[in-house]
This record gives C-alpha cells, structure tokens and sequence, in this order.
C-alpha cells in the first residue's frame, strides 16, 4: 500500500511539470524581451555608410542612441581640420574612429576625453573624402572624463592602403619612415611631403599654422598623426597623416650633409649566415668590413636584404616594384645611426639573438654590432614586413646590400651588395617594364657594359650568383674572399665564396680569421 502511495505520488509531480513546461511551450516568447545596448561600435556605425549620406535613426542604429570614445585630436596644436573633432574607441578587439564636425564648439575638446555623443537625427557622410557626423549639437555631447590613454596603433603604409577603413580617424603610428622628397637642412613641416615605407606612401600633412609648422623636418622619423582622408594639391583624394605635435614624431634622422659622404665603398659584404642550424628567425645576420672610420651617428648607412619567393608580396611573382625599397615581404631594412667602426674593422648587422649558429651556439653579442632586430615580430627600419626569415634557404634568389645614408628609394644605388640562390630571373629583374634590384659598382657588377647601361641584377652582364648551401640545415657560414685595396678602393682580386660549416661551439675568430676573409691593404 505505501509502494502504491509512493508511486502514485510521483505520477502526480511529473504530470504537474508536464503541465507547466506545456503551458509554457504555449506562451509566445520574446528572445528580444531583454533591453538593448544603448551604445554602438564606432565600428559598426562606420559600415552604414554606403556611398550616400546617412541620417542616424534608433532603427538603423540596431536600437542603439549614442557611441563613446576618446578624443585624439588636439586643437591646440592647429593641425587638425577646422571645426572637427576626432574620436575612437576600441571596442570588441576592434580600434575604430570616427570625425564630427562642431564648429567653433570643437577646441573645447581635447585628447584624452571621454565623451558620450548622442547620434540620433545627425548624418553620416563623406566630407572631402572623410568620413564624419554633421548636425551634432553640443547638448548631445556628454564629457566623462578627461587625460585618458590614448592608443596608438603601428602600421606600415602598406598595410594602411590595403585597408584604409580600419585606421581612418585613428592614431596612427608609422615607423622609421623616410621623408620623400629628401628635404634639405633647413626645410620645415609646413606642407606636404610623404612618409615611405618601401613601396607605399602616405602623405604626412602640417597645416602653415600649426604650433610646429616651423620645426626642421627629418629624413627620417618614426611619426604617429590621425590618419584622415583628405585633398592633395592637385585636388586629388589622399590618404594624410596629421601629426598632432612635435611630440609625436621620434626617432629622428637628420637630413645628410652633402659635403658628408662616405665616397667610394666605405664599407664592404663580407658574409652572411642565411641557413642556421635549427630555427632561422632572429638568428640570421650579416658581417661587414669597413674600409674607412665611419661615425654611423654623424654619417648614417642602410642594410637592405631581399627575399623573392614567387608568392612574395608585394609584386607576387614579378620584379619588385620599387627594387630594395620594396618593403612589405620582399626586402627589409635596418637602419645604421648609431656606434662606430674604424678602418678593417668587421661589424654585424641582423637578428636580435646573437648567435653564432642558431639556438645554443656560442653567443657573439660581444662582437661590433650595429643593429640588430627581433625581426620576426617587429617590421623593418622604415620598410619590410616582420617575418620569419630575412633571406632565403633554398630555390629562390636573395640579396644583401648596403647604402651611404638612410634613405633608400627605387632608386637608390647600393654601395656593395651581393646575391646568391636560385638562377630565376622573373622575380629579380623584369626587362619589359625596366624594375629590379639595382647593383653596386664592384668586384662582380657594374652599372654600365661600355657605353651600355645596366643598373639591375641579371641584366647584361650582371649575371654572377652565388649559389645555395647544401644541405640545407647545416649552419653554413658563407664567407666572401678577395682582396680589397682600401686605399684605391678597387678590387685586386674578385671575391669568392667558401661555405664554413659552424659548429656549437664555434667563434668569432672562425669567420673573422683566414684566408678567405677579405684582407685590406695599407
């Protein structure tokens, strides 16, 4: 009787849940019922602009009334546009930005404030190119709080023109850029001029009144600005750069003396390690050889490597557009602006591990470096991609080359470089539209046959390459002999090639000492 009770019991509570999830079920539900963000994504606002004017409403909006940010541009500085303020937030792994115009509301907003802005009934639209919110009142506009952080994001000129709708109205930082045309000593900012980061550029813009218009303009220069679209002087849509101070431009190269040159071959190649022993990134370099005193602080120089795989970008599967300035995957470069050498002596340049051969071999950081870069994390000196490996292994033809100054345009002549790999052609030098990588005037290149010009790799008789290490894997060290006259600067012997195979414990001396090194003359 009580098993019966007890069955009979929970009968009666299952049918009371069955009613309940039955009633339930019945009910219409409203997925929706719970309250929407007030809030929106600058990033989101910007993709309801589609090629016309907007006008903001809550529908469109996706219920949403107000964005929020902080402000960025500095109207203190007079180099932001008339009237407009600049603002970004970073929301949902996501930095946007975003323009408004306020008129003569606009200087009572600074960088670092928060702001709270009510966009119902405004318009989005294009103004000259820029993308911004016209018809804000001041009343809609929320001051939080003020001197907040302020993010700035790297990029490089190529990456901003891949996707220039990621960093409009955002600030933008460009490193190690080279300003183009070469100003003179005493040029200033006012105007425009440009920043180039190997092949790409993007016009760095200083209004006639800005607080630092007069300031004496760099060759080169890690510059941060808000990046807005704007006129150029032919009335032409163009990506600028708007530096909001003084402040925000570092890592300055003045321009060259011209009475400063290094002359003839102040510095030659003399070996290279492409293939470590184990992981390549950041453990490759190059080994040079003065054959003057040089004071890179007062007299700077350039190391340009190339890699030309034929899915490298830019320029995939052809020559590269803009030779050794080409930046992105194709070639990378370091800048020398810092520390001495004097005549004979070997200095290095490359990967920031300083490793003779790879991981666990002997450490040579105690050896004459004059740059090195973590460069499988960080981009090149003013151009070139992080990457994994600055030269190639096997197939595919690279290069290293070095430049009296900072400054390396398409144009740029080398005054050493060197190339080994594969004997393809169409990767280096395209006779049809006339690019490629340009020679130096020695040992195996020159620049002119006779009378016949010939300025690039595999042109004419520029056709010497030194070939792969095999196998690959093995830690060659390659060293680049002949002999060098140092007084005449000129070649008395060509250079050759011998493949050292490193071991762990391997040192300096190994591929500083020896008959295969080059040796200068008095």
């Amino acid at each position: 009787m009580k098993i019966y009770k007890s069955i009979k019991t929970r009968f009666f509570y299952i049918a009371i849940c069955l009613a309940v999830l039955l009633i339930s079920a019945c009910q219409k539900h409203n997925f929706t019922a719970g309250e929407l963000s007030p809030t929106i994504a600058v990033g989101d606002l910007r993709v309801l602009y589609k090629g016309a004017d907007v006008t903001l409403t809550k529908e469109k909006l996706l219920g949403a009334t107000q964005i929020v940010g902080t402000v960025i541009s500095m109207p203190d500085s007079g180099n932001v546009p008339s009237g407009i303020v600049v603002m970004q937030n970073y929301r949902r792994g996501v930095l946007r930005g975003i323009s408004f115009s306020l008129g003569n509301a606009a200087s009572a907003y600074h960088s670092g404030d928060s702001l709270v802005i009510n966009v119902v009934g405004t318009t989005l639209k294009r103004v000259n190119g820029s993308l911004q919110i016209s018809g804000l009142s001041e009343t809609a506009i929320k001051k939080v709080s003020e001197n907040n952080h302020v993010t700035v994001q790297s990029a490089s000129s190529y990456s901003i023109k891949n996707n220039p709708d990621q960093y409009e109205s955002t600030l933008v930082q460009i490193k190690m850029a080279t300003v183009s045309p070469a100003p003179n000593i005493d040029d200033t900012f006012a105007g425009d001029r440009y920043l180039v980061n190997g092949a790409d550029s993007i016009m760095l813009h200083t209004e006639a009144s800005a607080s630092f218009a007069n300031a004496k303009l760099p060759a080169s220069a890690t510059v941060a600005g808000i990046l807005l679209i704007g006129k150029n002087n032919q009335g032409e849509t163009a990506l600028q750069l708007w530096p909001r101070g003084i402040s925000d431009v570092s890592d300055i190269t003045k321009p060259a003396d011209p009475n400063a040159s290094l002359g003839k071959s102040p510095v030659i190649v003399t070996g290279y390690i492409n293939d470590t022993k184990g992981a390549d990134g950041n453990y490759e370099y190059f080994q040079f050889r003065a054959t003057r005193d040089i004071d890179f602080s007062k007299t700077p120089m350039a190391v340009v490597s190339c890699t030309n795989a034929g899915a490298a970008e830019p320029n995939k599967g052809d020559a590269p557009g803009a030779g050794w300035a080409t930046g992105g995957g194709r070639t990378y470069k370091f800048n020398l602006t810092e520390g001495s050498v004097l005549k004979g002596e070997f200095f290095y340049v490359g990967g920031s591990n300083k490793r003779i051969n790879g991981p666990n071999t002997t450490d040579i950081s105690t050896a004459k470096w004059i740059r090195s870069i973590a460069y499988v994390t960080n981009d090149g000196d003013g151009f070139g991609s992080a990457t994994a490996g600055l030269l190639p292994n096997s197939g595919n033809a690279g290069g290293v080359a070095i430049f009296d100054g900072v400054i390396v345009t398409e144009t740029s002549v080398p005054v050493d470089a060197v190339l080994f790999g594969g004997t393809g052609v169409t990767t280096i030098y395209n006779a049809t539209t006339n690019k490629g990588y340009r020679v130096a005037d020695n040992d195996h290149y020159n620049a002119l046959d006779g009378s016949t010009a010939q300025p690039f790799f595999y042109q004419g008789t520029n056709t010497y390459v030194i070939p792969h290490s095999t196998p690959a894997d093995a830690g060659f060290f390659v060293k680049l002999g002949g002999n060098f006259d140092a007084t005449s600067k000129t070649w008395l012997t060509p250079r050759g090639f011998k493949l050292y195979q490193l071991q762990p414990t391997s040192s300096l001396s190994d591929i500083e000492t020896g008959a295969d090194v080059n040796v200068m003359s008095n």
